[in-house]
């Protein structure tokens, strides 16, 4: 892969990590004002990044996205949003760090 291409990649996967910090915020917003319908929006939301956070770190092989337990914990009828912060904000900050500096490594050459 050229290093355009993967520098391409890794801005997807920056993206992505943006957007599902984004759903879990209007997901803890849901949940604080008790709206129902938006809860369930921003949890198929997470669902959804997730999965492709998940397939775009796949293709860096040192950028590991564990989601077994996330998918787990959304499969619930009622996720645990604290839950589902531990399981995730760790670990997506750390892939959004690596990534970051896998770019500016790639740049660099």
């Amino acid at each position: 892969m050229s290093n355009s291409q993967e520098i391409s990649n890794l801005n997807s996967l920056i993206n992505q990590v943006k957007m599902v910090k984004g759903s879990m915020n209007i997901l803890d917003k849901a949940v604080i004002d008790k709206d129902e319908t938006l809860r369930i929006t921003s949890l198929d939301a997470v669902n959804f990044r997730v999965r492709e956070i998940a397939k775009l770190s796949a293709k860096f092989g040192n950028f590991i996205f564990s989601i077994d337990s996330i998918l787990d914990e959304l499969s619930n009828p009622t996720p645990s949003i604290k839950k589902l912060h531990d399981l995730m904000d760790t670990q997506l900050e750390t892939l959004r760090k690596m990534a970051l500096s896998e770019i500016l490594n790639l740049s660099v050459e």
